[in-house]
């Protein structure tokens, strides 16, 4: 069974379950490690883009299914992909410069490598050197096709996050696949079983990310001072809702 839960508008959505299989949450706040938990970031820094070649390091392998123009990618390529807005400031789209937690830039000819998958068909394929139950992302133009599979090392699916339910969580999502402000969020999700593949998949072109670190304690998003004010009023306000998928 998957729960998943929203709080309050695009700015923080959270999930809690003890019995949940996969526990997500989708927020413009950057998730940040737990204390003592060991981090994996896959780190695109430095590759020479597009570049759809196997990539081996001593923490994780990733493996591309996808044409010469995508897999690790920069900047913007119209009808193919879009750079995974990380905040906004005075208006304008930030864009990460480099890994999880890095810096960010309002100019999008200074923003750094990211993920970007095809269409159908098509995927990219980290496999982890040791088992993760933790995985966070910047989640580009979301679309309700895009899927990250979470897997066992022989590829038993363990369980599935779709565009559609990360859609779900944010109240003032801009909509499918919008490439501006609104249309990408920070995902975490922190799984009972431990994983040791994650995969990213696509109906459609593209699903792009940026920032994938996998890691051994659940992450923390931030909490809003505002949020925080408000505290149990929320649901008061109506701003908290529930689903749940058997």
């Amino acid at each position: 069974m998957k729960t998943l839960t929203l709080a309050a508008a695009a700015l923080f959505a959270f999930a809690t379950s003890a019995d949940a299989a996969l526990i997500t949450s989708a927020s413009l706040l950057t998730p940040q490690a737990a204390r003592g938990a060991i981090t994996t970031p896959i780190d695109l820094t430095g590759i020479k883009t597009p570049s759809s070649a196997p990539i081996a390091t001593s923490a994780y392998g990733i493996a591309f299914v996808t044409p010469n123009d995508q897999g690790v990618v920069r900047g913007a390529a119209a009808g193919r992909h879009a750079i995974p807005v990380a905040g906004v400031a005075n208006g304008s789209p930030q864009y990460l410069v480099g890994n999880l937690g890095g810096p960010l830039t309002t100019d999008p000819g200074q923003s750094g490598n990211y993920f970007s998958t095809d269409g159908a068909g098509s995927s990219i394929t980290i496999i982890f050197a040791s088992g993760q139950t933790s995985f966070a992302l910047l989640w580009g133009s979301i679309d309700t096709t895009n899927r990250l599979s979470f897997e066992a090392l022989d590829g038993t699916v363990q369980d599935v996050l779709t565009g559609s339910e990360v859609q779900a969580l944010a109240r003032n999502f801009a909509g499918n696949g919008f490439q501006g402000a609104g249309g990408s969020a920070y995902v975490a999700t922190t799984a009972s079983t431990a994983f040791r593949r994650v995969v990213l998949s696509s109906g459609t072109v593209s699903f792009e990310a940026a920032a994938l670190t996998g890691s051994d304690k659940p992450f923390v998003v931030p909490e809003p001072m505002s949020l925080a004010l408000l505290g149990g009023s929320l649901a008061g306000l109506g701003l908290i809702a529930r689903r749940r998928r058997a």
